[in-house]
């Protein structure tokens, strides 16, 4: 008896769970919609969809759906299994999107590289009534249009958002980007001229572009702006008559043989420079991205003297003007024997290298004998004007004791509205310097800032070490700097050889207990303008920010310094608390 209780009793919920499927209270959810709205299309105002397309539904309120596959049939959208609304009354806050979303994740990219044009309809529906789609394009589109001249050159064109998304919340829309630029989109060349990709909606994006001609490859970055979802964006690329300068890797390359002397085929240093006030000026006229095999025919820009003495100085004399470009991935490579190492070795008396940002660039020590070497990202040995200059994302590396600078070496001249910023040094240093090792002179308006030092034996911030006659650290901060297995290390200098060292409107942070000068620091006379400053960047002795003391000198110098320009100070970005204007 005991066992037939339990049989009926089973039946009976299955009865009562067939008779409440079977309610007729429920009401089927009736989803239409056709149509594409905004951004320029063939096929707008026109029924978009076919039969057997897949979309994915989402759904809060009195509709509950989470990725439910849609098909289109026959003028409506077909769950996979019948979809009800609940019996709350509330309407629903239903999203589709076109194409369907993979239940296991978000395909947002196609193999290519390329954003997929994914459309999307947003819908507050009131209860019980057929949900109503109007659809939309989720992004934003870019076209990017050649003229007839840029056209006939190219062979292929590459584009590289600055965001990458990385996946959408798809009932409120909300974008996550990930850490890491988009994936970069080429295209051979389009008899149209028309290049067109697709942005996530965002503010601060930017597109590198990359066109690969026949005599080289040239670099550019579109303005930094917002884009609006489903909004249209068109650049034209217009070729302007050629001016005299480099930009290409090859015409680098040719620049830096002839300079110094050699000889380079179908170049001559006329196609690169002109005389300004007197001065023999090159010009620096688009950013180029340099590949392992191209560093390899870079020369050093100048010479010093060599190891065994067999070659006579070659300093640069002249004016490199690089116009506020870029040089990145160069691989720094110098020829056997050379003591000074750097894009430029040598920077003679009346030489100026100016308004140039070296990025995710090196150097390695060659390690071809066992001489120690000067060595650094720009210039190895300065007896002249380095001003406007920056060394960014860099390394040094060096096994053999050498004596490197972020930006220069070995400073005889003056190095003027400059900065090192996320440079590396690794190896077995002997000594290191966020912007040069050696500083026999002026060093002023500048800033270091998040360099690491690993395992130097000395280190300084800012710079190594003085030399004994005058010279000079001016207006010029350093900050987060880290330092690994560092045998002596000060924040702005390990050492100041004599009393004839000025520290002058110089900034570390207060969170720094030793001080800025590992050793030495009594040859300092006169500390009344050494401060420090606080974790909010102002200054812990006047109560102003860093950011307007740094403008505060330079207007007190009414904008120059023994003629040379100097630069104003803005918001940094980063975390950077003030960098220099332009930058």
């Amino acid at each position: 008896m005991k066992q037939l209780y339990i049989i009926l009793l089973a039946c009976l919920l299955v009865g009562c769970q067939e008779e409440q499927l079977m309610d007729n209270s429920l009401i089927t959810v009736s989803i239409q919609g056709n149509q594409l709205e905004g951004m320029t299309r063939n096929n707008e105002g026109k029924n978009i969809f076919t039969a057997g397309d897949n979309a994915s539904l989402f759904s809060q309120g009195g509709i509950n759906a989470n990725n439910i596959a849609l098909t289109y049939q026959d003028g409506e959208w077909h769950p996979e299994t019948p979809l009800y609304w609940d019996k709350s009354g509330n309407e629903a806050s239903v999203v589709v999107y076109y194409p369907a979303f993979a239940s296991t994740q978000q395909e947002l990219y196609d193999k290519e590289g390329n954003l997929k044009d994914i459309l999307y309809a947003a819908q507050e529906t009131p209860y019980g009534k057929p949900v109503e789609l109007q659809f939309e394009h989720l992004f934003a589109k870019i076209t990017f249009e050649t003229d007839e001249s840029i056209h006939t050159q190219m062979q292929n064109i590459r584009f590289t958002p600055s965001v990458r998304l990385a996946s959408i919340e798809p009932h409120t829309r909300t974008f996550t980007f990930a850490e890491t630029p988009a994936p970069t989109v080429s295209f051979e060349k389009r008899t149209d001229r028309i290049y067109t990709l697709f942005i996530p909606p965002a503010d601060n994006v930017s597109v590198d572009i990359r066109l690969v001609t026949s005599e080289g490859e040239l670099q550019l970055t579109t303005p930094t702006q917002s884009f609006i979802s489903g909004h249209q964006y068109t650049y034209r690329l217009i070729s302007k008559e050629k001016e005299t300068g480099i930009y290409t890797a090859e015409e680098f390359i040719a620049f830096s043989h002839l300079i110094n002397g050699m000889e380079y085929e179908g170049y001559t240093l006329d196609d690169f420079g002109h005389e300004v006030d007197g001065v023999m000026t090159y010009f620096l006229c688009a950013d180029i991205a340099f590949t392992e095999e191209q560093s390899e025919q870079v020369q050093p820009i100048g010479y010093d003297r060599t190891i065994t003495g067999d070659r006579e100085d070659c300093p640069f004399i002249n004016c490199f003007d690089g116009q506020g470009h870029t040089l990145s991935y160069l691989q720094i490579l110098t020829p056997e024997g050379t003591i000074y190492q750097g894009l430029f070795g040598y920077i003679g008396p009346q030489g100026i290298v100016k308004n140039l940002t070296l990025e995710n660039c090196s150097y390695t020590n060659p390690m071809i004998s066992d001489k120690s070497y000067y060595e650094g990202i720009i210039v190895g040995k300065n007896e002249g004007i380095v001003t406007g200059c920056h060394v960014k994302s860099c390394s040094i590396k060096d096994w053999t004791l050498g004596y490197a600078g972020g930006l220069v070496s070995e400073n005889h001249g003056i190095i003027a509205n400059c900065s090192s910023y996320n440079v590396n040094f690794e190896g077995t240093l002997y000594s290191a310097g966020g912007l040069c090792n050696y500083n026999y002179s002026q060093i002023l308006n500048s800033y270091v800032y998040a360099c690491h030092f690993n395992k130097a034996s000395q280190t300084g911030g800012i710079f190594h070490r003085s030399g004994n006659d005058e010279n000079c650290l001016l207006n010029c901060y350093a900050g987060d700097l880290m330092y690994v297995g560092n045998t002596e290390f000060g924040y702005f200098s390990h050492r100041v050889a004599t009393t004839k060292t000025i520290f002058q409107y110089c900034y570390y942070p207060v969170t720094c207990t030793s001080d800025p000068v590992y050793k030495n620091f009594t040859n300092i006379k006169d500390k009344s303008t050494i401060y420090t400053y606080d974790t909010d960047f102002t200054v812990t002795d006047t109560g102003e920010t860093l950011l307007d003391a740094l403008n505060a000198w330079v207007d007190k110098q009414q904008g120059e310094y023994n003629g040379l320009p100097l630069l104003h100070w803005e918001a940094g970005d980063e975390g950077v608390p003030a960098k220099l204007a332009g930058l």
